[in-house]
C-alpha cells in the first residue's frame, strides 16, 4: 500500500526528524558506553576521505580518530537527514548533496573543507546501491583534491542486520566492535574509471571482510 502525502510530510519534516533522533542519539551513546572497540590509528594521518561501505553508516562516530571534525557526505533523502543530525550530536559535520542532486554545491563545500584539513567521508555504494558497487563519484573527489582515499570498515559481535538493500548493521549494545583500515588508495586521473571504482571495491570490500571475521560474523557479500 502506498505512503499516504500526508505521512510523507510527516516523515520529512525537520521536527519530525529532531523528536526522532534524540533517543537515537540515547541509544547509540548507550552502545558506546557498554561496547568494547578495537581501533588501530590509521596507517596515515589526515586529510584523507574515508571510505565505508553504506551498510556500516550507523557506526561512522567510531571511525572519527583526527581532531578536525569529520566532514560527511549525506544523501537529501529524509534518511540522509536523519544520518545528519545523529552525526551533530558526535562531532561529526555534514555536507548535503549526491550525484543527483546538489552535486557541484556538495563537491565545492566538500573541497572548502578538505582545504582547510578536515577528512571527508563518502559511502561508494549510496544512496542508492547496489551494495558493495562502487560508483564514481567518490574518484572524482579525489581527483579534484588531491587526497588519497582510505578504506575502512567496522565488525559488530553484537548487531541486527535488515534486510534493506545495503543490509544495514545497527550495533547492540554490550558489544565487541573491530575497526579497520586498508592501505590507502591514490586515484591516478589516467586511470580507466571502471579499473579504479573496481580497485576500490575490493579494498572496501576486504577490509569489511576482516572486520566482519574479527568480529566472529559471516561476511556480507556484494548484491
Amino acid at each position: 500500500m502506498a505512503t499516504p502525502a500526508i505521512v510523507k510530510s510527516i516523515l520529512r519534516s525537520d521536527a519530525f526528524q529532531t523528536v526522532v533522533s534524540i533517543p537515537m542519539a540515547i541509544y547509540y551513546q548507550i552502545v558506546l558506553w557498554t561496547g568494547r572497540i578495537d581501533r588501530p590509528r590509521p596507517p596515515i594521518e589526515g586529510p584523507y576521505i574515508l571510505a565505508m561501505w553504506h551498510g556500516r553508516l550507523m557506526m561512522l562516530s567510531m571511525l572519527c580518530v583526527e581532531q578536525k571534525p569529520l566532514i560527511a557526505l549525506i544523501s537529501a533523502h529524509r534518511d540522509g537527514r536523519l544520518i545528519s543530525k545523529l552525526g551533530v550530536l558526535f562531532g561529526i559535520e555534514t555536507v548535503t548533496g549526491s550525484s543527483s542532486k546538489g552535486g557541484m554545491r556538495a563537491v565545492r563545500e566538500l573541497m572548502r573543507f578538505a582545504s582547510s584539513g578536515h577528512c571527508l567521508f563518502v559511502t561508494p555504494d549510496g544512496p542508492r546501491g547496489p551494495r558493495m558497487h562502487a560508483n564514481d563519484g567518490i574518484l572524482d573527489l579525489a581527483r579534484l583534491t588531491g587526497l588519497p582515499i582510505l578504506p575502512a570498515s567496522v565488525g559488530a559481535q553484537r548487531a541486527r542486520v535488515f534486510n534493506s538493500w545495503d543490509r544495514l548493521f545497527l550495533p547492540l549494545p554490550f558489544s565487541k566492535f573491530v575497526v579497520r583500515w586498508g592501505e590507502p588508495i591514490m586515484v591516478d586521473p589516467a586511470e580507466d574509471r571502471d579499473a579504479a571504482s573496481a580497485r576500490l571495491a575490493a579494498a572496501l570490500s576486504a577490509v569489511q571482510r576482516d572486520a566482519d571475521l574479527l568480529s566472529g560474523r559471516v561476511p556480507i557479500e556484494p548484491a
